[in-house]
């Protein structure tokens, strides 16, 4: 785990601890709390326990630690910001002493290798200025050439061009928001987004040999396939992977 990772889980498990403390003095049971916010129960049991391992990504849950908050009567902005502001926190740089630190000597046998160097340049740049120039060869005399109708080289008749095939049009997909959800979309295997759309927003994407869409509110994406519809990508709330072709 690292250090990120560490701290997120740390702030989970505090925020958890609270609005379990809000939940039980109101005397409400966990499976109540998931009734009303419509939040899986699972999640709600990580969220409580600070099991960072078994919630989806870090989007929803913030969504979900904001709608408990809410239902409690808590600050779900202040817990947010206290969430985020526990996964951008960078790690502390540990200190190196002073005494740790080597610092580069030179020692004689460096010392005689750098005047070797030098002499060496020095000799080599004296014998290029004190030596004689090179002869340079005389021109040889051009010859003129005699042609003859015969050797003449005659034109070739233009060659028919054949035309040039169209590329493929390959793979080109329509997102259509109605629900607002987080999405991730990998065309030919580089990633091109991966964020939040809100809901009434449109998006599409094309590739040549594979185009893969994931949304975390499947119920909420609905997607059109070179222009078939294909409709919504699964049920509200459930986290789904469609793979073309």
């Amino acid at each position: 785990m690292t250090t990120a990772d560490a701290n997120l889980s740390s702030t989970l498990k505090e925020l958890g601890t609270r609005l379990t403390k809000e939940r039980q003095a109101r005397g409400w049971a966990i499976e109540e709390v998931a009734e009303r916010t419509r939040i899986p129960l699972r999640y709600l049991s990580a969220i409580e326990t600070g099991d960072l391992d078994l919630l989806p990504e870090p989007v929803y849950v913030r969504a979900f630690i904001r709608k408990y908050a809410d239902l409690v009567d808590m600050d779900g902005s202040s817990l947010i910001k206290q969430m985020q502001a526990s996964e951008s926190e960078p790690p502390t740089p540990v200190p190196v002493p002073a005494s740790q630190l080597v610092k580069p000597t030179l020692r004689p046998f460096h010392l005689w290798l750098l005047y070797g160097a030098v002499v060496l340049v020095a000799v080599v740049g004296l014998r290029y200025f004190f030596a004689p120039p090179s002869p340079q060869p005389a021109p040889l005399a051009s010859v003129p050439t005699r042609t003859t109708p015969s050797s003449q080289t005659q034109p070739r008749p233009p060659q028919p061009t054949s035309p040039t095939p169209n590329p493929t049009t390959g793979l080109q997909v329509k997102v259509s928001i109605k629900d607002a959800s987080w999405v991730r979309v990998v065309t030919d295997g580089q990633k091109q987004f991966e964020g939040t759309l809100p809901s009434g927003s449109q998006r599409d994407w094309q590739a040549q040999k594979q185009l893969s869409v994931r949304a975390g509110n499947a119920g909420g994406v609905f997607l059109t396939l070179n222009d078939e519809t294909l409709g919504a990508m699964g049920a509200s709330g459930q986290v789904v992977e469609k793979v073309f072709p």
